[in-house]
């Protein structure tokens, strides 16, 4: 069995390291006063998150060693990016103490999460084109988007953190979103977010957007139960559109 880390360490691997780095650094720079700056260092922790995927699975050995390692690293890294540091931060900025619920929930939620998909990762053998409960970066970007927006209500945060709580954990579907389109709109908001100043020289506008499309994720199953069959369907091919190997198996549980 390999052992030497050097030999074991991918690309992917890096960027799930700067994930953790950021989710880290985050909090670090939170205690400092910096609280726009964590805010971006969440956001930036979630685009880590999404490249080593896309890295992974294109660029990635198909050796069983490296993809264990893989897995196991990019889950430790989310534990610390989205579900430890949002906590962390969630319980700084807000000063009451009922808020320790939410904050615990986060942490158990998203471990139970995280370890549900590498318990079984061995269950699925064909291209899969949703997630099961809410992906747990969602927790990290939808934390983010309220602070760069100054939008911080203690009632509300309270209520939907523990709502998204509860989903990841769920066994509800939520989409895969494949359409090139709509994933740069939301690349090019959240980087507007993270760009020294832009989101303030825009109104913070862009952190409005990136609410409304965590907010709209978030209510994804219930959209399509209110969307038409036809409607649906059509809706459903273009986010599972470039679903092309079985290596998208492995977002089956996570990000």
């Amino acid at each position: 069995m390999q052992t030497k880390i050097y030999e074991m360490i991918t690309l992917a691997d890096l960027f799930s390291l700067a994930n953790a780095l950021c989710g880290i650094l985050s909090v670090i720079v939170l205690l400092q006063g910096q609280t726009q700056l964590s805010a971006q260092l969440l956001l930036l922790a979630v685009i880590f998150d999404s490249v080593d995927g896309y890295i992974a699975r294109n660029f990635g050995s198909n050796d069983i060693n490296h993809v264990v390692f893989g897995e196991t690293i990019d889950s430790l890294a989310d534990v610390v990016s989205f579900a430890v540091a949002p906590s962390i931060i969630l319980y700084i900025i807000s000063g009451v103490n009922y808020i320790i619920i939410p904050v615990i929930l986060i942490v158990l939620c998203g471990i139970l999460r995280l370890t549900r998909y590498n318990a079984s990762l061995n269950n699925y053998n064909q291209p899969v084109h949703t997630f099961v409960g809410l992906p747990i970066p969602v927790v990290s970007f939808t934390l983010a988007a309220l602070i760069l927006a100054d939008y911080i209500n203690m009632i509300l945060l309270f209520i939907l953190m523990i709502i998204i709580s509860i989903l990841m954990v769920s066994n509800i579907s939520y989409p895969k979103v494949k359409e090139k389109r709509m994933l740069l709109v939301v690349a090019i908001i959240t980087l507007l977010c993270i760009i020294p100043y832009s989101n303030t020289i825009l109104f913070k506008i862009p952190s409005y957007l990136l609410i409304v499309c965590a907010l709209m994720y978030i209510l994804a199953p219930l959209i399509t139960i209110l969307i038409k069959p036809d409607d649906l369907h059509n809706l459903q091919d273009k986010l599972s559109i470039n679903s092309k190997s079985n290596s998208d198996t492995n977002d089956l549980f996570k990000r």
